[in-house]
């Protein structure tokens, strides 16, 4: 069964569809209209992790990690990789000077803004016959799922 083929009536359940989902865009979701390796993949989602924690100190590793749904030994070898790169960089801890953080660097930025404009076209195109009401509900839809999956311990 590939993506255009809908399950069959008795396995479309919410939970299967939303899984499906994953499964689909997992590998997809960073590829700027082109095909990627899964370096430049990992290097999009970690980026993005970082960039969604480090706040004003920077991000740790086991932020990271957490972010990611991923153990610290394998955030670690991400975020290495990311900062071999150029994408990241690591930083003095304000409170803890043996302790190092993470900071999205202007390069990184850059890629996650393409990953981004990217995103929001594959949006565009999936949802271009649906109704402006349609997609502004749907996308209500998506930040409610979001913040109830933040609150999951």
């Amino acid at each position: 069964m590939n993506a255009k083929t809908p399950e069959p009536a008795g396995r479309a359940t919410p939970g299967r569809a939303l899984f499906r989902v994953v499964r689909y865009w997992s590998r997809r979701w960073t590829g700027a209209g082109q095909a990627i390796d899964a370096d430049r993949g990992r290097d999009v989602m970690v980026t993005e992790a970082v960039a969604a924690r480090q706040g004003d100190e920077g991000a740790t590793v086991n932020e990271v990690a957490d972010e990611l749904g991923i153990d610290q030994s394998g955030a670690s070898r991400f975020l290495t990789q990311a900062v071999e790169r150029g994408y990241l960089r690591k930083v003095a801890s304000p409170t803890d000077a043996r302790q190092r953080r993470l900071v999205v660097t202007g390069k990184g930025a850059k890629m996650l803004d393409a990953a981004h404009q990217w995103q929001e076209s594959v949006f565009a195109e999936l949802t271009a016959d649906w109704s402006a009401e349609d997609v502004r509900r749907f996308h209500g839809y998506l930040q409610r799922f979001l913040a109830a999956q933040q609150e999951r311990p």
